[in-house]
């Protein structure tokens, strides 16, 4: 299952709708707080500029380089998901115990619970691509059809395969040749045990 098919799963609108709940937690006391950002305001302001674009190049160079090339089976998939949500459990359990969160209401410990597991969800996604990315596996070659994919905001045109190994469709991005004419793709893969990685790919007529 592909990286994508997972976060159109996760409604990251629901996280701008949990932001009262993050008003809670605070870790600082305001008095603190404001004496440390009059203090250091420019230092402070200058390394949260840099970390944030280090993240979004980051961000940019594992989506283009390692998230696109990279499909997991549906098992990794399966495992990961009930580990972030028993992560997401235990530190719920702890951020409520140590009474970091409090609340009269209950609705607001579930609000809690799912912002916490929607980033552990997310955060175990990129690490299980990652880990799939890098480790050694079974290198194979096939020749299939496939159907020419128009790109979107969320997804990359290129050729929609039927990936037998896997059990379901995977996009190939921009392979090499006239990708949107032909009909037929040579793609060579490397398999693991928690997925496969296209390192290649070419279409002809």
């Amino acid at each position: 299952m592909h990286f994508s098919e997972l976060v159109t799963v996760i409604d990251m609108s629901s996280v701008l709708s949990l932001y009262p709940l993050v008003q809670k937690i605070s870790f600082m006391k305001p008095a603190r707080r404001t004496l440390a950002m009059k203090k250091y305001s420019y230092p402070y302001l200058f390394s949260v500029t840099i970390l944030f674009l280090g993240f979004v190049f980051g961000m940019m160079l594992w989506h283009g380089e390692i998230y696109r090339q990279t499909f997991l089976n549906r098992t990794s998939v399966r495992y990961m998901l009930v580990t972030a949500l028993a992560l997401a459990l235990l530190i719920s359990l702890l951020i409520i115990r140590r009474g970091v969160f409090n609340s009269s209401k209950f609705v607001d410990y579930i609000k809690l619970y799912a912002a916490i597991s929607i980033v552990t969800a997310l955060v175990a996604i990129m690490l299980l691509i990652t880990a799939t990315y890098y480790l050694p596996g079974k290198t194979s070659s096939y020749t299939t059809t496939y159907s020419y994919a128009y790109g979107s905001r969320s997804s990359c045109a290129g050729a929609e395969v039927n990936e037998a190994d896997l059990g379901i469709s995977i996009r190939v991005c921009h392979p090499v040749g006239n990708y949107e004419f032909n009909n037929k793709i040579y793609i060579e893969k490397r398999t693991n045990a928690l997925g496969m990685v296209v390192t290649y790919a070419i279409t002809f007529p």
